[in-house]
């Protein structure tokens, strides 16, 4: 009887296990049917995915293990049917109700997706499996399953739960029985509505004079005659031609192809901060590793046992890795992103918002990012007049000057944008801004276009470039009549049009043609595509100026950008006489003389000398620049060594976006392809936007700086007491429990919450850091020769006034570690003549280890309030840091916690202290507060030469 069912759903094609197979048995016939179907639908144009289901187990023999010595036929049969799986180059799904044991189990690991019930396991009793491949090869199914997560499970007798199949990645989705199929199609079909928003699947076609109503997109070549219609989706590259289009490029090889292609092959570089870490990393764990070679030799020469030794270099080394900082950058990057998204930056990488806080350089659009996207007429031109919207009297001229009204005539008619029931206006921005203007004069728009009813004649008209209208016209409109086009009238124009660009604003000509009723009567059938009707001889009717207001907000927040040494270019498509206007208007470019060079300019130059014009101007502009050329001008600039942030809206953004360090996408005007491309998304596509997030990046630095510090500090007390121990043969001031409460426990909070300092009042008046890294030889000076020798000395402070009341005078405590630490040694004599047992040195040395623990941790804490600046003192700034101020008293209470909590104290090796030495810190935390004043103060007026500057200030 057959063990599968063979359906098609649409695109899907279905392979049902309708029943288990008998115990101890292997279907052969079932192994070939399955491989022949996946077979033939990978070869099949309307599969695009196939699944695998059933009813109970999944096509699972209760002994699959019994084919471990596979010969003959069952290995090229087994063969051919795990071949099918890892070639498929289609979806593949599994759904999965039951068991799945053996080989069944082997091709859910080569499965796409696999949805499963909570009843479900998986079961792979065999690991010496072998299929031998083409060629004489051998696969063993470890490999194969070794390529999932799951591996060890899998394998050794070892039955895989959902539950663990979910949690390693082997099961995507969990489903209680009764909702597996309803759920498992829900996400299939969600799955396969995103294939279908993708590309369209077929298109009405006409090849070779032979008309397909439903040809597979796939099947387009060049040449065929594609059918669309309004709301169809463009299969390829096409020429329009009477509503059919001529195929030009399919597939890889259209516009959309080649940047979906260029993007993907670009490669972003790393992060500013992902470069950081790694380097601190690397660091680190060189000079942790290093320690702990010291201690260990050390320690071996001094005759410790190989236990202790071990010990003593597990506690070095993590002492000396940060834990805390991964967690620290972790809370710092997702709680500004979420400060972001609530001033309209939605954040996509996390690591953006900190290269954002590095960014050298901007290249940003103009409209819509600088300028409000909102395009309004601000001048006409009418022969030799220009006329100010803005002007009081314009409203009355409007009225009796006939060049005006033959103007508005034309702006209504030469236009596709269109008035909707409610009263808005639809259409393209300068159409719409034209109409806007029309509709606050009463000047309805009528439904004839180009017939003029009165004289019953068609009239042509026309806008466009000035310089292209121009040369096609032979008359001009005065206010009471027509003249024919003159050199002066000429010059007049291009005046004209030469002073408005230079405003800013965007120049369009109208002119206008009355066609002869004779030469063409109310039945002529135009033809806009192999136009029969004249386009010379034409009327100048005027020029409008149309202007797209900067956003109130833009110039101050390039000022601010410019204040922090980042230099902001602006690339635009607009005349280069209007971006030269905008660019000085918003601030970009603060002379006329700022350069220019535009998309034909950027055509011409070598990838050197558009080098050498970036070292060379300091305010460029591109005008009449294409999409495209943006990924030419970041390049260029990362060339220089720039961290580049770069905006972007359109599809052919998208190389741009994903070279530049940060790609910025528009959220109101960006299309998918771009918001998906980019790191960031502006909600509210303002440039000012981007100057927020300059200043979260740098914070994030500066409170990332201020966290890695505060952690480096306390190495220095955990590290020296060992080298004291080992060379002064002193007692052990520090265990290796109390080194792991201080840099898993007490320390963690604390560098945490320096994550939520505000920014200090310089952040954006200096420059983008450049060669500044995030631990620096100022930071280490500090840390290893200041504040960390301050915290040593409390805690040996601590350490050694514990030991003297108790009658070890300090003195009398070098050289006394080898009696001190022998078990058979029960009459140690201290300063005094006491005699100590080792149970009562080994409990008042757990005393000690606790008070300067305890001492530690109060320093630290004090530390943790210097940390709060770099550079302004605490007074300035205050406690407003609460998540810091809870932190510091959770790593108060946690100490002592640790210290009285009997059985914790116990497990930690700390003690009970007495009242009196839980203050014994209290004067060198005093210190460390005076000092850390004290420098911050020489930093702000820079005494001493700049001493502290140079040595200090990280």
């Amino acid at each position: 009887m057959d063990t599968i069912i063979e359906t098609t759903r649409g695109t899907v094609k279905v392979i049902r296990f309708n029943k288990p197979q008998k115990k101890n048995a292997i279907d052969g016939d079932m192994y070939l049917r399955v491989t022949k179907i996946l077979n033939t639908a990978a070869s099949d144009d309307e599969v695009s995915m196939v699944v695998l289901t059933g009813t109970g187990d999944f096509y699972s023999s209760g002994n699959d293990y019994s084919v471990s010595r596979p010969e003959g036929a069952w290995l090229q049969i087994l063969g051919d049917f795990i071949k099918a799986f890892i070639t498929f180059p289609k979806l593949l799904i599994a759904i999965v109700n039951g068991p799945a044991i053996g080989i069944a189990a082997t091709t859910l690991a080569l499965c796409d997706m696999v949805f499963a019930s909570e009843n479900a396991y998986f079961y792979t009793p065999f690991s010496k499996l072998q299929i031998t491949a083409e060629g004489g090869s051998t696969l063993t199914f470890p490999r194969l399953i070794g390529q999932r997560k799951a591996a060890e499970m899998l394998l050794f007798n070892h039955k895989m739960t959902a539950k663990e199949g979910l949690e390693s990645g082997f099961i995507n989705r969990v489903y209680k029985p009764e909702e597996l199929q309803s759920k498992a199609w829900e996400k299939i079909q969600e799955i396969l509505k995103s294939f279908n928003k993708m590309i369209p699947m077929s298109t009405k076609c006409i090849r070779d004079g032979v008309w397909n109503s439903d040809l597979p997109v796939s099947s387009l070549v060049k040449g065929d005659i594609v059918h669309i219609k309004a709301g169809d989706v463009i299969p390829a590259d096409i020429r329009i031609i009477e509503s059919k289009g001529v195929v030009l490029c399919c597939g890889d090889l259209t516009a959309l192809g080649r940047v979906a292609g260029l993007a993907a092959r670009l490669q972003p570089e790393p992060s500013p901060l992902a470069r950081e870490i790694r380097r601190f990393m690397r660091y680190m764990s060189i000079w942790a590793l290093s320690l702990g070679v010291i201690i260990a030799t050390a320690s071996i020469i001094l005759g410790y046992p190989f236990i202790q030794t071990t010990i003593f270099v597990i506690g070095m080394i993590v002492a000396n890795i940060p834990e805390g900082l991964q967690p620290t950058i972790t809370a710092s990057l997702t709680l500004t992103a979420q400060r972001m998204v609530k001033k309209n930056c939605l954040v996509k990488n996390l690591e953006a918002i900190e290269a954002l806080g590095a960014v050298t350089t901007i290249c940003s659009d103009k409209t819509g990012t600088l300028t409000k996207n909102k395009m309004c007429v601000r001048h006409i031109w009418i022969w030799d007049r220009k006329y100010s919207v803005a002007d009081p009297d314009f409203e009355s001229t409007l009225q009796v000057n006939q060049a005006l009204k033959a103007i508005k005539i034309c702006g209504a008619l030469c236009s596709t944008a269109v008035i909707l029931p409610n009263g808005d206006i639809q259409g393209d921005a300068s159409e719409t801004a034209i109409l806007n203007f029309l509709c606050a004069y009463d000047d309805p728009v009528t439904a004839s276009v180009h017939l003029n009813k009165r004289l019953s004649r068609y009239v042509v008209v026309i806008k466009g470039a000035p310089e292209c209208i121009l040369s096609r016209c032979t008359a001009v409109v005065m206010e009471n009549g027509n003249v024919n086009i003159t050199n002066e009238v000429k010059k007049a124009a291009d005046n004209a049009t030469e002073d408005l660009a230079n405003t800013g604003e965007r120049v369009l000509a109208f002119a206008d043609l009355i066609l002869d009723p004779k030469e063409f009567p109310m039945s002529f059938d135009f033809d806009t595509e192999e136009i029969n009707f004249p386009l010379e001889g034409l009327r100048l009717i005027g020029i409008i100026g149309l202007k797209d207001p900067p956003r109130d907000e833009v110039r101050q927040a390039i000022e601010r950008v410019r204040a922090a040494g980042i230099r902001v270019m602006m690339v635009t498509g607009d005349h280069p006489a209007t971006a030269r206007a905008v660019a000085i208007e918003v601030g970009i470019a603060t002379t006329a003389a700022c350069h220019v060079i535009t998309g034909n300019d950027l055509r011409n130059m070598t990838s050197d000398l558009l080098y050498l014009t970036l070292e060379k101007h300091h305010e460029i502009v591109f005008a009449r620049t294409s999409p495209t050329q943006k990924l030419q001008i970041v390049e260029a600039c990362q060339r220089q060594g720039s961290v580049v942030a770069v905006t972007g809206d359109g599809v052919n953004d998208a190389p741009a976006l994903r070279r530049a360090d940060i790609g910025i996408s528009m959220g109101i005007t960006g299309s998918q392809v771009s918001k998906q491309t980019a790191d960031i998304i502006l909600m509210d596509d303002n440039f000012a936007t981007i100057v927020l997030g300059i200043e979260e990046g740098r914070k994030i630095f500066d409170n990332l700086k201020k966290s890695v510090c505060y952690i480096l500090i306390s190495n220095v007390p955990e590290v020296l007491p060992v080298f004291m121990f080992i060379l002064f043969s002193i007692p052990l001031p520090l265990g290796v429990m109390t080194i792991l409460c201080i840099d898993l426990g007490t320390d963690m909070w604390p560098a945490v919450s320096l994550s939520y300092e505000k920014a200090e009042a310089d952040v954006m008046e200096r420059p983008p850091r450049h060669g500044d890294p995030l631990v620096s030889a100022r930071m280490l000076r500090l840390v290893y020769g200041h504040l960390g020798l301050i915290e040593f000395a409390a805690g040996m402070y601590a350490y050694f006034t514990v030991m003297a009341e108790h009658g070890f005078y300090p003195a009398d405590l070098f050289g006394i570690r080898e009696r001190w630490d022998n078990e058979a040694v029960n009459d140690v004599r201290d300063s005094l003549g006491q005699e100590w047992t080792y149970a009562e040195r080994k409990e008042l040395e757990r005393a000690c280890q606790a008070t300067y623990f305890i001492a530690v941790v109060i320093t630290q804490m004090m530390n943790g309030v210097i940390c709060k600046t770099r550079f302004n003192s605490i007074r300035d700034v205050g406690m407003k840091n609460h998540v810091l101020n809870i932190g510091l008293l959770f790593e108060l209470v946690l100490a002592y916690g640790l210290c009285y909590l009997p059985g914790i104290n116990n497990f930690f090796c700390t003690y009970p202290l007495r009242l009196q030495w839980l203050f014994l810190a209290i004067p060198f935390s005093a210190l460390l507060l005076a000092f850390g004043e004290f420098r911050k103060y020489c930093i702000r007026k820079k005494l001493f030469g700049g001493w502290y500057n140079e040595m200090t200030f990280y």
